[in-house]
């Protein structure tokens, strides 16, 4: 019940270590202007002041930009566009038309109008949800269908077991499974994108001190050591120590997800349904980009004595609350951060400094108001 919020929580600290890492080169600045009398370590108040300013802008730069990927995303569906390349619309496929009725059984039973279903061409027999806050879209691949053909003569058996499937993958979308791995891509992203820019703002920082008349060399050199030092200290730490804490827990909790998701569709289209699809998957059933399933037996037998409901399938409520606190915490993270960083006051600063823009913002201000 508890995993996805956990599984957010686990995301944002992972996101926390990220902003550390990328911090390596602000604490590189400041060695040379560290010194340490008494066992104390001593730094300037107005250099501390300045490093911490760093830090804070740092942070609100990280959470505004992945709100913004994350909207353009939303706008655009890049994200899943990506993902679906070499998969094809079944309707464009001839011989696939069964799963017009099976899919729109799905659809009705989940109450999702806007999935699309897509075939993978490959041997492989595997079955997973793709999706971001805009779009999305179930894969099936060629080999999975094949697979279902050649190990159920009965023709029935074999579509109800597809559909179990199929349902199986909805539970992923209506639950947003895909959000964790999705805010930890996006942050990814940005933190690339910004050490990438924060490594040229160094080297150029390390360049104008090199060129002080009185110890500049030395202190450039300093710089760059401790920043080497630095780096790779927090980058191996969050590499080995952190990132493989994440995963386990993260494929520990991830069964529990699996489990959700087989009762979900288990309750759309029977037990024995669901069942009869993964006794046909071999020990370990089939990979999915959101997790590690776990042992099919185990899996059977939670499910296979559940009923057909008339109720349509929705999220679970954890489920549910824990993404939409997820979006807003990070929302919030932005906020603060702006605030503690002093955004708001510059912004405000440079719109008394530019009339025409002051007067366009008061004035789309003054229509939003008027709308909501």
């Amino acid at each position: 019940m508890f995993s996805k919020p956990i599984s957010l929580v686990l995301v944002y600290v992972i996101t926390i270590i990220n902003i550390v890492v990328l911090a390596s080169p602000l604490l590189a600045v400041i060695v040379p202007f560290v010194h340490v009398d008494n066992n104390a370590v001593i730094i300037e108040h107005a250099l501390f002041q300045k490093i911490k300013f760093g830090f804070l802008l740092l942070c609100f730069i990280v959470s505004f930009l992945m709100l913004i990927y994350l909207v353009l995303d939303f706008l655009f569906g890049f994200s899943v566009r990506t993902s679906l390349k070499g998969c094809t619309r079944y309707e464009k496929i001839k011989d696939y038309d069964f799963l017009t009725d099976l899919f729109n059984q799905v659809k009705s039973k989940f109450g999702q109008k806007n999935v699309k279903l897509y075939i993978k061409n490959s041997e492989e027999i595997n079955a997973y949800a793709i999706s971001s806050l805009g779009s999305r879209a179930i894969v099936l691949t060629s080999g999975i269908i094949n697979h279902y053909l050649n190990e159920c003569p009965d023709p029935k058996k074999f579509l109800y077991a597809l559909r179990s499937i199929i349902g199986h993958e909805m539970s992923h979308l209506v639950n947003k499974d895909f959000l964790p791995t999705f805010l930890i891509i996006t942050n990814q992203k940005i933190t690339n994108l910004v050490s990438k820019l924060l490594f040229i703002i160094f080297n150029l920082a390390t360049r104008a001190v090199s060129m002080m008349p009185f110890g500049g060399r030395t202190s450039s050199q300093l710089m760059r050591d401790s920043y080497s030092v630095i780096n790779f200290a927090v980058t191996f730490f969050n590499r080995f120590v952190v990132y493989n804490i994440y995963e386990f827990l993260r494929r520990t909790l991830s069964r529990s997800i699996e489990f959700r998701c087989d009762r979900q569709s288990a309750k759309a289209f029977g037990g024995k349904s669901m069942a009869l699809a993964l006794s046909m998957l071999g020990e370990s059933g089939y990979y999915t980009i959101f997790s590690t399933h776990p042992k099919t037996k185990s899996r059977m037998a939670r499910v296979e004595n559940i009923k057909i409901s008339d109720a349509i399938v929705k999220p679970q409520f954890f489920d549910s609350l824990s993404n939409y606190f997820a979006l807003m915490f990070l929302m919030v993270i932005c906020l603060y951060f702006a605030k503690q960083a002093n955004v708001d006051y510059f912004v405000r600063i440079y719109l008394q400094d530019h009339e025409v823009v002051n007067r366009k913002v008061a004035a789309l201000w003054h229509l939003i108001s008027r709308l909501f």
